[in-house]
């Protein structure tokens, strides 16, 4: 159980970091204009791709490392990850924190039980 939780929520904070670098490369102004709300929309439009693209990358990445419910972690984590930095907007840098604490967090609590079916597999 332990390494699930490691594991995710290293996944969960190299997202977080992902969505810090999208923050600041979009406050910067380098890929938009502050002219007629050219960043905001740009921010507006960009936050539900990632939340997409991260999901899915971060689902991905789980069941690549053969975690059984990697995409039960990986989405709804993304998702109110997401939504938790939408209302930290003072605070991007919190990102990777925010991020691997849910992905953790689910992690932990989608964890198959001793009893069960994929608690049991692959022990003889």
């Amino acid at each position: 159980m332990g390494r699930r939780v490691a594991l995710a929520a290293g996944v969960g904070a190299l997202l977080g970091l992902a969505w810090w670098g999208m923050f600041e490369l979009i406050a910067s102004g380098k890929v938009c204009t502050f002219d007629d709300w050219g960043c905001l929309s740009t921010f507006v439009t960009s936050v539900p791709i990632f939340a997409v693209v991260a999901a899915v990358a971060g689902g991905f990445v789980l069941h690549r490392r053969r975690e059984p419910r990697a995409w039960l972690v990986a989405v709804p984590a993304t998702l109110m990850a997401v939504v938790a930095m939408v209302f930290l907007l003072a605070v991007p840098w919190t990102g990777f924190a925010v991020f691997a604490a849910l992905y953790a967090l689910l992690a932990f609590m989608s964890a198959p039980r001793e009893g069960s079916v994929e608690g049991s597999r692959g022990r003889a």
